[in-house]
């Protein structure tokens, strides 16, 4: 090899050394840089051929800088991530439903002003007479019908919160899916040689965390380092350098001949899409659902339509179904207790006619306690088959006609004089007379005794519940408590997992300076002793040329 060859080694060793430095300060200048992967230098030995079959070392040199990552660890953070995004997001909506109920007395909760409400009537019923205690029923049918609005409208309002936020990740979804994109088509352009272009790989990684917290997705890579993206039903969000972006529609091209039936603010819900053009539309939103991400939680929350949906509680979703529950409350008051109200039919067999009178003589029509906003919209103050009876059927029908998609946000109290609020029975069959007993409260008492009576509530999505109609309420309140109890206790799940994960991804892919400034010291020992051979290599031809003089 000679003097030469040894000069040639050490120079390699020099430059090897020097690019094995460079990376750890490399390493250790990005130890807080968010998505950095730890590098390492691929060091090999170099074989030269020297005399006959002698083979000496030629040094070492620099193969490639390659990153420090396990794909499969990286896969399963992002998992990880999306499962926690989701938990998170089903627990913030949640909470915010539950604070709506609560069994603990509280002024402004539906289970509170119905027990103002039916212990005001059974003040009146002591004293039907007292015209203060017929304003403090006013007044507390008048809160329980606003606290049952208030109640409803607050699920409606989250739910249309969750359809809006939809909107806004699956944008966030497709910005993020074209940067992918647009680093594979630099990945193609950048790598040759065996080169990784390693910053690159780390922004591509660092993008697929963040659509992890967005969506559920899998991925894989080609031989020439482009990453396709796709969902669980194996469409394609990435493939090579382009993407596919994702929409919403509220009318999508798949959608039933009457439509989808509206959200529970009577106003449309969105559907995630692909829109091949020309019309035709492929539905995403189901395939969404099942997996992890925000999108996944917000429509787990909101709820999905299914094509067989005629209603807005038919919705899967945690805020439709209590949604329902306080629409069975609403309706329940609307029906029963109203034709409680209008008394015993004086003329069975046709058109109900009330046995009930209050103080100035007035007999309630049949929407008289509890009436809704709407009711007298062409549908006879909310009788629309003209029977005289407050029905289901009724409701169904004015449903039906687009006058309102619920009740709970409409009802009201019906009653606004003292004088016409009904306590007492007319005694006397005939229709054209009317006998009173003096104190008569048997109204008030019927009413009264239908609050501990059990129904059957069911007709609203796949709800069937038979209770009273405070139990209804007891059942609202635990399933919504329930339910955010599960989704906190999945948070915290979901939070330690990632953490567990992340961690173990960062041991294995992240900069740990202790071990870096070991490296530095190995390679910085190494550069001296490079050094060390040139200064030998110096004095040998030295002293060479002094012989030769």
């Amino acid at each position: 090899m000679g003097i030469t060859g040894l000069l040639d080694t050490a120079r390699r060793a020099l430059n090897t050394q020097s690019v094995g430095i460079r990376v750890i300060g490399d390493n250790i200048a990005n130890v807080n840089t968010a998505g950095y992967t730890r590098r390492r230098a691929e060091i090999v030995s170099q074989i030269t051929s020297g005399n006959g079959d002698l083979q000496v070392g030629g040094g070492s040199e620099i193969k490639k800088v390659i990153r420090i990552v396990d794909k499969f660890l990286n896969q399963d953070y992002v998992s990880k991530l999306g499962d926690k995004t989701k938990a998170q997001t089903s627990s913030e909506f949640l909470k915010r439903a539950e604070s709506s109920f609560q069994l603990d007395g509280q002024a402004g909760k539906i289970g509170y002003e119905l027990t103002e409400f039916f212990g005001s009537l059974e003040d009146l019923a002591s004293n039907p007479g007292d015209i203060p205690l017929r304003t403090q029923v006013i007044q507390k049918g008048t809160n329980l019908a606003a606290t049952i609005n208030s109640t409803y409208n607050n699920l409606a309002t989250l739910q249309r919160e969750a359809d809006d936020r939809i909107k806004i990740i699956v944008d966030d979804v497709n910005r993020i899916t074209k940067s992918i994109a647009e680093v594979n088509a630099q990945l193609a352009q950048s790598e040759r040689d065996n080169q990784e272009a390693l910053t690159l790989r780390d922004q591509r990684d660092e993008l697929l965390r963040s659509l992890g917290e967005k969506i559920s997705f899998r991925t894989v890579d080609d031989s020439d380092g482009r990453t396709t993206v796709y969902l669980q039903n194996g469409f394609a969000l990435v493939s090579g350098v382009n993407n596919y972006e994702l929409s919403t529609t509220p009318s999508p091209s798949f959608a039933p001949s009457g439509g989808y039936p509206q959200g529970l603010d009577g106003k449309s819900l969105s559907h995630i899409v692909y829109d091949f053009g020309a019309g035709s539309q492929s539905d995403l939103t189901n395939s969404i659902r099942i997996g992890g991400g925000e999108l996944a939680g917000l429509l787990e929350i909101r709820g999905v339509q299914a094509i067989t949906d005629t209603t807005s509680f038919d919705t899967s979703g945690a805020l439709v179904e209590t949604a329902a529950r306080v629409e069975h409350i609403a309706r329940d008051l609307l029906t029963r207790f109203n034709l409680t109200y209008l008394g015993p039919d004086e003329t069975p067999g046709g058109t109900y006619q009330p046995s009930s009178f209050g103080l100035n003589g007035t007999q309630p029509i049949p929407f008289g306690l509890f009436s809704f906003n709407g009711a007298n919209s062409g549908n006879n103050f909310g009788d629309s088959d003209s029977d005289g009876r407050p029905e289901n059927s009724d409701l169904n029908t004015i449903a039906t006609s687009g006058i309102a998609t619920n009740f709970a946000s409409r009802l009201i109290f019906n009653v606004t004089n003292e004088r016409s609020l009904a306590s007492a029975i007319d005694l006397d069959p005939a229709s054209a007379s009317t006998t009173f007993a003096v104190g008569d409260s048997t109204i008030l008492n019927n009413i009264l005794a239908q609050r501990s009576t059990d129904i059957t509530y069911s007709g609203l999505g796949n709800l069937t519940v038979t209770s009273s109609i405070e139990g209804m309420y007891s059942l609202a309140v635990s399933n919504i408590g329930g339910q955010s109890a599960r989704s906190q206790d999945s948070l915290k799940i979901f939070t330690d997992r990632e953490t567990q994960t992340r961690e173990l991804q960062q041991s294995y892919s992240g900069v740990n300076l202790d071990e870096e400034f070991a490296n530095l010291i190995k390679f910085q020992r190494a550069f001296e002793a490079s050094s060390k051979l040139i200064k030998i290599g110096d004095e040998l031809t030295s002293q060479i040329i002094q012989l030769l003089r």
